[in-house]
């Protein structure tokens, strides 16, 4: 198993992005992804932003059929949302999901707070066998919304990890490498309790 997981480790970014919100923070995951050559897959419940993200950005809708082709799913809406959109597409992401090799989606979140996301979000990746690391990227502007999101929002900027194992290098790695052409300057790794506080 370890040469199958190293190479799928190693492959570098990603091919395939999902993102759950096209907000300001999801659109402009979308955006950089879009711009770096990556094919995204995209879900917000307006209509209305996803005909407009429809135009260069994104490239289908993601959805239980799709996920399984994302390498990353990106969960850029309110705590509450997250945990809705895990609930409803932790069977799909299990299905999608080979843990002894790190093949499927691996998802994070956005939200400033992480101990009422991450909890549940652990739970619900345990229970069902797919990946989650909490995510809180150090970036944003005044604005909000899908028009106001740029492709380069996170360059340079720091991103935090909470995973769910500190130990787990490779899923850190691997975690590094998809969120690569976002081009985040630098990467902490806390826990839920130390990032809330």
């Amino acid at each position: 198993m370890g040469t199958v997981r190293n190479a799928r480790v190693n492959q570098g970014g990603p091919k395939c992005a999902g993102i759950v919100g096209l907000g300001l923070i999801g659109g402009s995951f979308a955006r950089g992804y879009a711009q770096a050559g990556v094919r995204v897959l995209a879900w917000d419940p307006n209509d209305d932003v996803m005909t407009a993200a429809s135009m260069g950005t994104v490239a289908g809708e993601l959805n239980n059929e799709t996920l399984g082709e994302c390498d990353i799913i990106v969960l850029a809406c309110y705590p509450e949302a997250c945990i809705e959109w895990l609930e409803a597409h932790a069977q799909a992401l299990a299905d999608a999901t080979d843990t002894e090799a790190i093949m499927g989606p691996v998802v994070i979140d956005t939200v400033g707070v992480k101990g009422i996301v991450c909890e549940r979000a652990f739970e619900l990746a345990r229970e069902h066998g797919f990946y989650f690391v909490g995510a809180h990227p150090m970036a944003g502007t005044q604005f909000s919304g899908f028009k106001y999101a740029k492709a380069n929002l996170f360059v340079g900027a720091p991103m935090v990890l909470v995973p769910p194992r500190f130990d787990d290098i490779e899923l850190l790695s691997h975690v590094k490498d998809l969120l690569s052409p976002a081009g985040f300057g630098s990467y902490s790794v806390t826990t839920a309790e130390q990032h809330d506080e």
